[in-house]
């Protein structure tokens, strides 16, 4: 495994992190200790969960159990809590009626927790300034129950804001941003502004959606797709439409060159990118797991002519 520090965090994360959206709540538990197991096995030491609403329809709770969950897997798989950094968010979803200290609490109280290494803030609404989020998050760290904190999604313009008021007030900056990125959707990561922003910042990205939903592992461009995707077949023509299956093709064919999978030859672009700490996956299966890292055996094979070829897509 390789690690990268997180930014202008103290922390060194792996260079993929393990997510639960949409996972440990529809499969089995032996089935989701295996799918954790195997990662923390070939080093992953960066968790990734929240509170989701219950898609199940099967839950004890409305929203949350996602959480309930998590902590739960964690006990019963016995590991050190010490060796993971996990990651959580703050939604802001019931503010200002729900302080975010309180919403905090809820979910160390769901997890079983005394404290997260990192939680990333939602986008600010029209009513909550960028300057108030700093120093919440600033007030947060000094309880002692997280230790860094992120943005999730913001607009450039807002990032640079939290930095710049972090840097003004002598208060805790973000240490990460985690934002969609992927071979058919760069920006704002790949954005001249973006890239500035991080380096002054000395924020990290953490890349998440870098499969495309999945169109990048090639199985949208099978007749079965539209049956067993996360797509529907009117979104399927869609991306057809806008090129992006005939992109998705056109990266298979250099991964079949290179030896690899269409997601592994995806993963490793995003890997490339040096303002990138780590790639957040999702998985439901172990081969999944272990084909995604896997990717790091490729890495030092992407030099400057195929990235050439990926970015003229």
């Amino acid at each position: 495994m390789e690690f990268r520090r997180l930014g202008n965090s103290g922390i060194d994360v792996s260079a993929f992190s393990l997510g639960s959206w949409l996972t440990y709540e529809f499969i089995a538990e032996k089935d989701a200790l295996a799918v954790i197991s195997r990662a923390l096995e070939l080093g992953v030491n960066f968790l990734d969960d929240a509170r989701y609403d219950d898609r199940t329809g099967t839950a004890p709770m409305k929203t949350g159990y996602s959480e309930v969950i998590f902590g739960r897997l964690l006990r019963q798989g016995g590991w050190n809590r010490t060796d993971l950094v996990i990651a959580n968010k703050l939604w802001y979803e019931f503010y200002p009626e729900e302080s975010p200290e309180a919403e905090l609490d809820g979910s160390l109280s769901r997890l079983q927790m005394d404290y997260l290494d990192l939680v990333y803030c939602a986008p600010p609404s029209a009513s909550l300034a960028v300057a108030d989020i700093v120093r919440q998050m600033d007030a947060l760290i000094k309880t002692g129950k997280l230790s860094y904190w992120g943005i999730l999604n913001w607009p450039v313009a807002q990032i640079e804001e939290a930095g710049r008021v972090a840097a003004t007030e002598g208060l805790h900056p973000p240490c990460a941003a985690q934002l969609a990125y992927s071979l058919l959707a760069r920006s704002p990561v790949e954005d001249e502004p973006a890239r500035k922003i991080f380096n002054t910042t000395g924020i990290a990205v953490v890349a998440s959606y870098s499969l495309y939903g999945g169109l990048l592992s090639g199985k949208y461009n099978r007749s079965e797709a539209t049956t067993q995707g996360r797509f529907g077949a009117g979104a399927v023509e869609s991306m057809r439409q806008q090129k992006l299956l005939e992109k998705a093709n056109q990266v298979a064919g250099l991964a079949r060159e290179m030896g690899c999978t269409p997601a592994q030859l995806a993963l490793a672009y995003c890997l490339k990118n040096d303002q990138v700490a780590s790639v957040l996956f999702g998985a439901t299966k172990v081969l999944q797991v272990e084909e995604n890292i896997r990717t790091l055996e490729i890495l030092p094979r992407i030099n400057q002519e195929v990235m050439a070829r990926l970015h003229s897509l």
